[in-house]
């Protein structure tokens, strides 16, 4: 066993419903991730709009409550969910939805995208959100993405810090991180408890020009250690206990089975701690 206090086993990563596919039920990833050897997963359990048609659970029975019970069965944490965006389709019981669902699926954490330009009716937003989202035990993590909203930390703290909310934080994505502009320096300065959660994956160390963020974001993802972001640079700027998920939709293995999808991103994972924390 590695000495080093960056090193991660694969039994210490999540798995991002993502690295299955943008349309990954839930129950399906739990079943590859407990296969691949994961010990927590993150969920998505509603379309990304209201009315959005989304693959089980079926939130209006005991849907959720049965991803729950999948989960303790195969002993894998669930660490977080994702619900609604932030949108101009979104009010605010659509929040209180993911809140909810973050409730009855045992979630501690609700992964949170922003594509509502007004940023004055997302801090109003955020601010009752958060106050529902306390009251449940529930933190909440911001996705600054540049093809969102929120298109750097800078914005996703300005948002944070004018809603008031103490229970909402980072989640900082590897391949958002460097589109956005931003390097590991940028993570370093920050306080490690405003860090969330960190989602990594691999792509090029430049984005194709012919290729938009929407797209590279949704297809242009690697396995850790197949491109050039510095993945290395970013593990090192994280307290050694931060959250860290994979999210790696690798497109030339979407035709296989979420068995098979999960575990070669953990054995991409385990080479990249090996190779760089071993």
């Amino acid at each position: 066993m590695s000495s080093n206090p960056r090193h991660r086993e694969v039994r210490a990563l999540t798995l991002g419903f993502l690295s299955l596919g943008a349309n990954a039920a839930p129950l399906d990833v739990l079943s590859a991730a407990a296969n691949a050897g994961f010990g927590a997963v993150g969920l998505r359990i509603s379309g990304r709009h209201p009315g959005d048609p989304w693959p089980q659970p079926d939130a209006e029975g005991d849907g959720l409550e049965r991803v729950r019970a999948r989960a303790e069965a195969l002993s894998i944490r669930i660490s977080s969910i994702s619900g609604y965006y932030i949108s101009e389709k979104t009010s605010l019981s659509h929040l209180l939805a993911n809140v909810e669902a973050a409730h009855r699926t045992g979630a501690p954490l609700i992964l949170q995208g922003c594509f509502e330009p007004d940023l004055a009716r997302v801090s109003k937003l955020l601010r009752g959100y958060a106050r529902a989202a306390a009251d449940a035990g529930v933190r909440i993590a911001l996705e600054f993405m540049p093809m969102s909203a929120l298109k750097t930390i800078g914005d996703a703290q300005r948002v944070i810090a004018d809603s008031d909310a103490r229970n909402v934080g980072l989640l900082i994505d590897s391949l958002h991180l460097a589109r956005s502009g931003a390097d590991v320096a940028e993570v370093r300065a920050l306080d490690p408890r405003s860090i969330y959660l960190t989602q990594l994956c691999d792509a090029p160390a430049v984005r194709a020009p012919d290729t938009t963020l929407f797209d590279e974001a949704m297809s242009g993802r690697m396995y850790l250690g197949d491109g050039g972001l510095d993945l290395k640079g970013l593990v090192a700027a994280l307290s050694p206990d931060a959250e860290i998920e994979l999210e790696t939709p690798v497109v030339a293995d979407a035709a296989l089975p979420a068995a098979e999808r999960a575990r070669r991103a953990a054995e991409k994972a385990a080479a990249f701690f090996a190779s760089h924390f071993g």
